[in-house]
């Protein structure tokens, strides 16, 4: 039972309803049930309690967590020891703040979490997910730039990171991805991170990134956003989208032009 996007995308992207879907009483007996979503858990508590016997579920998305229901849907997913892909979506104010810091046994063997609304910070139980192989974080609004994605850099098998629109906010918000950082990186989004000053990668930082996709309305010169760049050993691609600076596209070509990869990475533009 789904309801969602196509390739992963958020219902709203898809002009669907994000609120979910309000399920019936008794779905506890379908126990060989793999994949549920996106279930609205504000809806009562019955669903909650039927989420506790389906311990086969696979893939997890739900919708409306809060302070009110989020202790008892955790125990709720505490025994589902064989779910691997976990989206979450908070409305409103306050989001999950407050909430996920109170998860002490997440899933162990969670692959794909994504985590759309107000955060502040990262719950500390992320950096222990060393199978996790995707993380999409959306309007999340973290203000510890620097700590947090250096804790992410020590995930060992994190393959795809997408920071989507106010995942990380603040007056100047800065990126250094450190050296030996993000090892087994291949996929990087970031999309229209407000106040941004600069994305910096160190000798040695995602050795094996091939994909870097920057979306933003830019239209100040921005030379200097972007750095390092040449130093990216299997970077093919950098996608920029709906900037309207010269000055920066000029920047990110030059940059890639000094790539030493065998396969020099190219830079592709465009609006939407």
């Amino acid at each position: 039972l789904m309801k969602d996007g196509f390739d992963g995308l958020p219902v709203e992207f898809m002009g669907l309803d994000p609120n979910g879907v309000k399920f019936p009483r008794g779905i506890r007996k379908l126990k060989s049930l793999r994949t549920l979503g996106v279930v609205n858990i504000d809806a009562g508590s019955s669903i909650i309690e039927d989420l506790q016997y389906l311990t086969d579920l696979r893939k997890l998305r739900v919708t409306g967590l809060n302070k009110k229901n989020y202790v008892k849907f955790f125990w709720a997913i505490a025994k589902h020891k064989c779910l691997e892909s976990l989206l979450m979506r908070a409305e409103g104010e306050p989001g999950f703040y407050g909430c996920l810091d109170d998860l002490s046994s997440p899933p162990k063997n969670l692959q794909s979490l994504k985590l759309y609304g107000n955060l502040v910070k990262l719950p500390k139980w992320i950096h222990g997910l060393k199978d996790l192989v995707k993380l999409e974080l959306g309007s999340s609004r973290i203000l510890e730039h620097n700590d947090d994605i250096q804790s992410l850099g020590k995930l060992p098998n994190l393959a795809i990171l997408r920071l989507l629109k106010e995942s990380f906010v603040g007056k100047e918000v800065r990126f250094v991805f450190h050296r030996e950082a993000f090892p087994s990186l291949v996929v990087l989004k970031m999309d229209l991170v407000p106040n941004l000053e600069s994305v910096k990668f160190e000798e040695g930082a995602t050795p094996k990134l091939e994909l870097l996709q920057f979306r933003s309305s830019i239209t100040q010169p921005a030379v200097g956003l972007f750095s390092g760049l040449a130093s990216l050993p299997n970077l093919k691609e950098f996608i920029l989208q709906n900037c309207n600076s010269k000055d920066l596209v000029e920047d990110l070509r030059c940059q890639l032009a000094r790539n030493q990869n065998q396969n020099r990475p190219v830079l592709k533009t465009f609006q939407t």
